[in-house]
């Protein structure tokens, strides 16, 4: 029989330890969706900084600097509400991260606001489709919204291209103000509601990976590693 210290925890399919979160991790196709931890604050620094990035949102500031990430990371997370780290699979390596993705509940009862960005070497590959059908999903499914918001720029078409994807409805336009410099620029404000997610999802499957289950069942597969074997 193997010593405890024989036996090694293996990584969970996302390519980061199992212990490492308590919220689920969300796999696509070619994206993993995993709660962001603060050794990411370099990583989401370095895709934010960005004036491409800044421009086509209202809530990034520029420029955007570790710090900024740092305090991203420390604030709380309403238990109705995601906060996901897009990484793209990698065949050899671990994923690597491209983007970060939001529901953010700004501390209402109403519906939550999906917030999605990535790097600008990372676009019009459809990663940000692929990542929205899948935190809506998400959202539906097993958090149990009944209807979700986006906002975009007016002059951000290509948001707007991907919330039309995922089955959003343009229902006002307003003004809003952009972190930083203050400025008021026009925003086109979505919806979309569950009986109209119901009707049209036609994408690939949601797959979510619960670490404390995936902990569980690997205590009891070493459990079964250490049980005495009988001779015969």
């Amino acid at each position: 029989m193997s010593e405890l210290s024989e036996i090694e925890e293996p990584d969970s399919p996302c390519g980061w330890p199992l212990m490492a979160a308590v919220r689920p991790a969300i796999e696509t196709r070619r994206l993993i969706l995993r709660p962001p931890v603060d050794d990411d604050a370099e990583a989401i620094a370095r895709l934010a900084n960005s004036a491409t990035v800044a421009r086509n949102l209202v809530g990034m500031p520029h420029p955007y600097r570790i710090e900024h990430a740092r305090v991203w990371l420390a604030e709380s997370i309403d238990p109705r509400g995601q906060r996901h780290l897009i990484c793209r699979k990698g065949f050899d390596a671990a994923p690597t991260p491209i983007g970060v993705l939001t529901l953010d509940m700004r501390g209402r009862v109403g519906p939550g606001w999906i917030g999605c960005w990535l790097g600008e070497h990372h676009w019009g590959q459809g990663f940000a489709t692929e990542a929205c059908h899948a935190a809506i999903d998400y959202a539906f499914l097993h958090q149990r919204h009944d209807r979700l918001l986006f906002a975009c720029r007016v002059t951000n078409s290509t948001g707007r291209r991907v919330i039309e994807k995922c089955g959003f409805q343009m229902v006002a336009q307003e003004l809003a103000s952009v972190v930083g410099s203050g400025a008021a620029v026009a925003i086109d404000r979505f919806r979309i509601d569950r009986s109209t997610w119901e009707s049209i999802r036609a994408w690939e499957p949601l797959r979510v990976h619960d670490h404390e289950a995936e902990r569980a069942e690997w205590e009891e597969r070493r459990a079964e590693l250490q049980a005495p074997v009988e001779r015969i």
